[in-house]
């Protein structure tokens, strides 16, 4: 079997053995699919399948063994393109940089845009995610840099961290709202109040969670959201709170919603984040230097 027939072969049993919804799945007919099993064990001499009234029922010891192969030669296959592709990245001079969405918009748009030009040589790959995930593809070295929202646990003594923004999450809400009219607000204030932030893949959900339990707040999380627009939307004609963060304001022209900060607020710092190495390229560093030129 080549590549192409492992995966065929994964998720017809990935799929109970149903042929028709495999093929499905995969978007190819369902006769190919029967022909493909059916000439391979015909070639080899080997059976996959127990069949019942011509219907594959189950694998044969055979077809399980192959089945683990297969999933292991499909993940290398995988990690290979990836590195093939990583190398390409490299030769040509492009950089992968993880920013998570709102911080691209907020903050990097006038960047890029001048970036590019003055340095019309140099290749930058966006990759736009939750930090979490982000941190995530950093560690598996998917990225050169990313952009990630304190604290972002990495190791210092590998990864170097430079703060670029310094932030808070704020309070978003109706401007008729009963805590509209308060200068700063508590976070015990907001007890009674569905709340509305981020969903798990971004820091800022952490965040809240961790300053509810440590500031023995038992507001509750009710909406959750990748959109602030969603999310800011929420409060419009209800008495939710969306905890955001604090430059969203920014994007706020409508008189029906208001910014509240709170008395002891989450931080919200914003770092630019690379692995440390003895020597680093003409590219990185060009790229290294502006960025925190730009923002200091």
């Amino acid at each position: 079997m080549d590549i192409t027939q492992l995966n065929y072969f994964i998720n017809i049993v990935e799929c109970g053995c149903n042929l028709s919804l495999a093929a499905k799945k995969i978007h190819i007919s369902q006769s190919a699919l029967s022909q493909m099993i059916t000439n391979f064990e015909k070639d080899e001499e080997l059976s996959l399948f127990y069949r019942k009234n011509g219907r594959l029922e189950e694998m044969t010891p055979s077809g399980i063994k192959l089945y683990r192969y297969a999933l292991d030669i499909l993940k290398m296959h995988d990690e290979m393109k990836n590195m093939i592709r990583k190398e390409s990245s490299k030769q040509k001079g492009t950089i992968r940089l993880g920013v998570p969405s709102l911080i691209l918009r907020v903050f990097f748009s006038n960047f890029f845009s001048k970036f590019i030009v003055e340095n019309p040589e140099i290749k930058i790959e966006i990759v736009e995610d939750g930090c979490n995930e982000l941190r995530r593809m950093f560690l598996q070295k998917d990225l050169d840099y990313v952009v990630l929202i304190e604290p972002t646990n990495l190791d210092p003594k590998a990864y170097e961290e430079h703060v670029i923004q310094i932030d808070e999450l704020t309070a978003f809400m109706s401007a008729t709202h009963d805590l509209s009219r308060k200068n700063k607000i508590n976070w015990t204030e907001i007890d009674d109040y569905p709340i509305a932030t981020f969903n798990e893949s971004f820091v800022t959900n952490d965040l809240v969670k961790r300053t509810f339990k440590e500031q023995n707040s038992n507001a509750e999380i009710i909406f959750t959201s990748s959109s602030w627009d969603f999310l800011i939307e929420t409060t419009r004609y209800s008495d939710t709170i969306a905890i955001l963060p604090s430059p969203i304001g920014r994007y706020l022209n409508s008189e029906d919603y208001v910014e509240k900060s709170f008395k002891n607020p989450i931080p919200f710092n914003v770092l630019l984040c690379r692995p440390i190495k003895t020597n680093y390229s003409v590219v990185e560093t060009n790229l290294h230097e502006s960025v925190l030129s730009y923002f200091y």
